[in-house]
């Protein structure tokens, strides 16, 4: 026959068993997995007795890992259109000396008494984009006389662009002179300022005779802005 039990000797039983359980449980956990809720990491904390917690913020990346944006304001790219886009590499205007200014071919008067046109051709020499607007300043340029060219007003300017190597026009109408017409004048050379620039170039007056009208409102001699033909 077994030996009774007393009721104070379960008790005490039953407490020791509860006990082992509940220390066991703790020291297994749920297999090895991370008790921390999703989006936060544990640390230790700096008393060695507990575990600090620390919340990482940020969206997921391609690699399922989160990408984190620096503090104080969002990522973002920059966009550079580059030359060529109406304002030039860095807004420049064309300098006198990046440019290299010749005759189109074909200018000239086409019959005696019409009015002539020549086309001058100003081409970025420069390794950047340069920009122009407005009209260059031309003077005909021939003995004691000097004459500043009027402006073409039916044509409104534009902004140009010159690429590196790249070219564009104006456009310089004379009247020829006629005998019998008015006074005669023979220039012998084309002094070119650039729009917005006070250096000038000079390329040589090859055609004929220009009947002189320094004075007139609406003279029949004209320049056109950057960029006509």
């Amino acid at each position: 026959m077994p030996p009774r039990t007393s009721p104070l000797t379960a008790i005490v039983s039953l407490a020791a068993g509860l006990t082992l359980t509940l220390t066991l449980t703790a020291c297994g956990g749920n297999g090895g997995g991370s008790d921390s809720p999703s989006g936060t990491t544990g640390a230790p904390d700096s008393s060695g007795t507990g575990t600090a917690t620390a919340t990482v913020t940020g969206s997921p990346g391609a690699d399922g890992g989160r990408s984190m944006a620096p503090s104080g304001g969002s990522t973002g790219g920059s966009t550079n259109a580059g030359p060529g886009t109406g304002t030039g590499a860095d807004g420049t205007r064309c300098r006198t000396a990046q440019l290299a200014f010749a005759v189109a071919p074909g200018s000239g008067a086409q019959s005696k008494g019409s009015q002539g046109a020549v086309t001058v051709t100003l081409t970025n020499k420069g390794a950047k984009s340069c920009v122009m607007k407005g009209y260059p300043g031309v003077d005909l340029v021939g003995g004691p006389t000097r004459w500043s060219l009027t402006r073409q007003t039916s044509e409104s300017p534009s902004t140009v662009t010159v690429r590196p190597g790249a070219t564009t026009t104006f456009v310089i109408f004379y009247l020829p002179f006629d005998k019998g017409d008015g006074q005669e004048f023979r220039p012998k050379s084309i002094v070119i300022t650039p729009p917005d620039e006070t250096h000038s170039h000079s390329l040589p007056w090859t055609y004929s005779s220009v009947l002189l009208q320094d004075g007139a409102t609406r003279p029949g001699t004209y320049v056109g802005p950057v960029g006509s033909k």
